[in-house]
């Protein structure tokens, strides 16, 4: 009996093999399909997930990585996202593509440059004896705005420009009061009925929608880059001065006169102007020697302020090829190029500050690495001379656009005491603050 459930066993043993082979004969070919089908559904939304983030990391990565990628690896699709510039064509010098302003105010240049004009009646700019005109609109013609200096036209104006107080103005709710000054705080002023009378400012603050700086600094679009050598090692290696100064204000609120006194007790600084025997006329070639002789020059303000940087860095600091020396660090960084300049806080004494100026004078090296910036950077420095497309993403011009803004905006300075008169260091804080040696 047992060995007939044994052969019985056997038997369906054989049976249920021969089964399964004949299914799988028959069904393999559609159990596979079955099984990539499955594999394909359950595998690629996982996969999806993945890719979604490494896309989403992609996104949130700075704007301007695609440029340092070379244009023949970069896909069309990267292309379109490049950042939209500008191309500026000043009245002096040749025409340049930006692609952005330096400043931490939040309207960017591709607000600054376009206008919601409407056709009709234009927007009316009146101004109480700033010394601006109807010129200043060159940068902007087409803007439709107009700029008047007869008063008894105030009712019609919708922007009135002053530079002290007026207390004949009664402005209405719908115009703009703007005070018009480039002087730093601590020299300059006005009188204001009540705390809240100035809508704006005019002038070096970038924390006004109507700022109106000495100089700016653009990023230039990718067709204005430069490659190369950016300066003539040649004239580099004739240089043999250490700094110049071009000073008239001999006691000022930021001591930098006492600065410089320390200064050249570690380094050679040639002061020129009233305050020094050294004399250097405007119109002579003087500025010259700061391209041909001077490693360094003095940039220092009169006073430690807000925002407030003039044409002695915008313009000698920066339109000659030296290094330009500054007071504060923080107060020039977010307007200037990268690594385009020194500060006198970046150094813990007056003698540490010696030792390097000395350094970057025999290290040809180090010292040209404060031109790189030239490459993908160019300062603006504006003369009020030249009212062309240089002024339009500032000054006149954006008051004019703001004039048009629709829905209008509402700008109020809340507190102008704290805005404007407590916008400045304690006379000599920082110099104080740094000793001869440690």
């Amino acid at each position: 009996m047992e060995h007939e459930y044994r052969l019985l066993f056997n038997y369906s043993m054989n049976m249920s093999t021969r089964t399964v082979r004949n299914f799988f004969g028959k069904w393999k070919y559609l159990m596979l399909a079955c099984c990539v089908t499955y594999l394909f559904v359950i595998y690629i939304p996982i996969s999806k997930e993945n890719n979604s983030e490494k896309m989403e990391e992609v996104r949130f990565q700075p704007k301007d990585t695609v440029e340092h990628i070379p244009s023949h690896l970069i896909s069309n699709n990267q292309k379109q996202k490049q950042k939209k510039t500008f191309n500026f064509n000043p009245k002096k010098g040749n025409p340049f593509e930006v692609e952005e302003v330096l400043t931490y105010n939040s309207i960017k240049l591709a607000e600054r440059m376009k206008a919601n004009v409407k056709s009709g009646e234009k927007r009316v700019i009146l101004s109480y004896g700033t010394g601006l005109s109807a010129a200043n609109l060159g940068g902007c013609p087409e803007w439709n705005c107009e700029f008047i200096q007869d008063r008894s036209r105030i009712g019609e104006a919708d922007a009135i420009l002053v530079s002290h107080y007026e207390p004949n103005i009664k402005a209405k709710s719908n115009q703009y009061v703007i005070y018009v000054s480039q002087e730093s705080p601590a020299n300059s002023g006005i009188n204001v009925p009540h705390k809240s009378f100035i809508n704006m400012t005019f002038g070096f603050r970038h924390d006004t929608p109507a700022g109106s700086p000495y100089g700016y600094t653009v990023k230039l679009g990718p067709n204005s880059r430069k490659t190369g050598e950016i300066v003539d090692k040649s004239l580099i290696a004739k240089k043999t001065k250490g700094a110049a100064w071009y000073v008239s204000h001999c006691s000022t609120n930021s001591r930098r006169e006492v600065f410089v006194d320390r200064l050249n007790k570690y380094f050679e600084v040639d002061k020129y102007g009233s305050c020094s025997d050294l004399k250097c006329p405007r119109k002579g070639n003087c500025e010259n020697m700061l391209d041909n002789d001077y490693f360094f020059y003095v940039a220092f303000e009169n006073s430690i302020c807000k925002d407030y940087v003039t044409e002695k860095l915008w313009n000698q600091g920066f339109q000659k090829t030296i290094v330009p020396l500054v007071m504060k660090r923080s107060l020039v960084e977010p307007f200037v190029p990268p690594n385009s300049f020194i500060a006198i806080d970046d150094f813990k004494s007056v003698k540490e500050m010696g030792e390097y100026l000395h350094y970057l004078m025999k290290n040809q090296t180090a010292y040209l690495e404060y031109f790189e910036w030239k490459r993908d950077y160019q300062v603006v420095f504006l003369d009020g001379q030249n009212h062309d497309v240089l002024e339009k993403p500032w000054g006149v011009c954006q008051i004019c656009r703001i004039l048009w803004e629709q829905p209008k905006k509402e700008y109020i300075i809340e507190d102008w005491d704290k805005y404007w008169r407590q916008s400045c260091e304690a006379d000599g804080d920082l110099i104080n603050s740094i000793p001869d040696v440690l």
